[in-house]
């Protein structure tokens, strides 16, 4: 081994040292992170100085001083370096939002009759990630979409997150209720005050609709189109 590689070595266990110590000061010194974790303080105090760590060891200490036994051994980003483990899990829940999750599908066929006042379930999903596709978290829900028609573009078993934010505009990829149907389909507005109901896959028609026939809301029958949301992000399966 070169003086080199020697010297780097040495370094690494310099910060590793030097991150253990920083813990136990932070925990309140050598016998109150030995107590805590089970183990001598002539031990601790071996491993501050050199001695070799065995790793259930060092994951009680990492334990004992509230730090992740993968920042102990190998260091993590400045900015996350003081951060612990229950402080992490406090942000995670922070930016965690509540949406509402429906097993119900849009078909993407000639659609499916959807369940009455289906119940839906709540998944916690980043509030930054909602933010970055410029979705409110409380407009946005997921829901499933089923059959071809709108293939290559949406596939069955996608999962779609829409955002049911009311719009005045009747373009883009959407989610809606027609005649008792939950059905995702491309809408897109005519001048002659029509909106044309597209599906992607050319084995299926066009149709047409007076857009006077469009709204938001919640469906109540009749012969009202009702838009629930327009698709903002679809999660697709890899296999």
């Amino acid at each position: 081994m070169s003086d080199f590689q020697e010297e780097r070595k040495n370094l690494k266990t310099d910060f590793r040292f030097d991150r253990l110590k920083n813990a136990v000061e932070q925990a309140g010194g050598n016998a109150q992170v030995a107590g805590a974790s089970g183990i001598a303080v002539s031990t601790l105090s071996s491993y501050m100085n050199g001695a070799e760590w065995k790793l259930g060891v060092a994951t009680k200490i990492a334990e004992a001083c509230n730090v992740s036994i993968s920042w102990l051994l190998f260091g993590i980003e400045l900015a996350d370096a003081s951060i612990l483990p229950k402080e992490k899990e406090e942000a995670a829940q922070q930016d965690a939002a509540n949406i509402d999750c429906y097993d119900e599908e849009a078909s993407a066929g000639f659609g499916r009759l959807g369940a009455d006042a289906p119940k839906p379930q709540k998944i916690a999903i980043s509030r930054k990630l909602l933010h970055d596709l410029g979705l409110p978290a409380h407009h946005t829900i997921m829901l499933k979409v089923a059959g071809d028609s709108m293939e290559p573009t949406l596939k069955a078993g996608d999962r779609l997150l829409l955002n049911t934010a009311p719009s005045h505009f009747l373009n883009g990829i959407t989610v809606f209720v027609s005649s008792g149907q939950l059905m995702v389909k491309r809408l897109a507005p005519t001048a002659s005050g029509t909106v044309r109901i597209i599906a992607d896959n050319d084995r299926y028609p066009t149709e047409e609709a007076d857009i006077s026939r469009f709204r938001w809301g919640e469906p109540d029958g009749g012969d009202a189109i009702t838009i629930i949301g327009r698709v903002a992000y679809r999660l697709q399966a890899m296999s």
